[in-house]
Parts: structure tokens; sequence; C-alpha cells
């Protein structure tokens, strides 16, 4: 018997379930709270400046050099500088 595939997660607005893959996966939002997902968003759902605000933040992430928490989950912190800038 084959397993059925878990969404990752549910709107908080509309419970419409977030699935990886999905055409619009890109376009949801998610909210972090000390680097861990604590919220996600559906485009339907969105108001263009949260959607502007996430645009930003995701630009000031530095992914490459997140640290996991015990269960795997990247935890990132903002991006200092431009990618290759050496200044203190």
């Amino acid at each position: 018997m084959a397993r059925r595939a878990r969404p990752i997660g549910h709107c908080s607005r509309c419970t419409r379930a977030c699935w990886k893959g999905a055409d619009d996966f890109e376009l949801w939002n998610g909210t972090m709270d000390r680097g861990v997902l604590v919220a996600l968003v559906c485009p339907g759902c969105q108001t263009s400046q949260e959607h502007l605000v996430a645009e930003v933040r995701e630009a000031t992430l530095d992914y490459a050099g997140a640290d996991h928490d015990a269960q795997g989950r990247p935890i990132v912190g903002p991006r200092l500088g431009a990618p290759g800038d050496t200044r203190d």
C-alpha cells in the first residue's frame, strides 16, 4: 500500500494546503520566528505589501551560512554585506 504524501503545511488564513512542487509553490510566504517556520500564507491571501516584505527579507538572508536546529530546519541570520564583500 502506497503512502500518501503530506502537505508542507496549510495557509494560516484560508487553510489551503501547501504542496511542494505545486505550480504556485514559490509564491507562498512563510513567517519565521527565530529561524523556524511558524505560519504559511498562500498567494491568494497575501497582500501586495506582505509579498514585497517577503521579497526584501529573502534577499537579505544568508542561507549559505545556515545552522540547523534539532529537527534539521535551517536557522538563518541576516546577510550583513553583499556576496564577496570583505569589509567588516
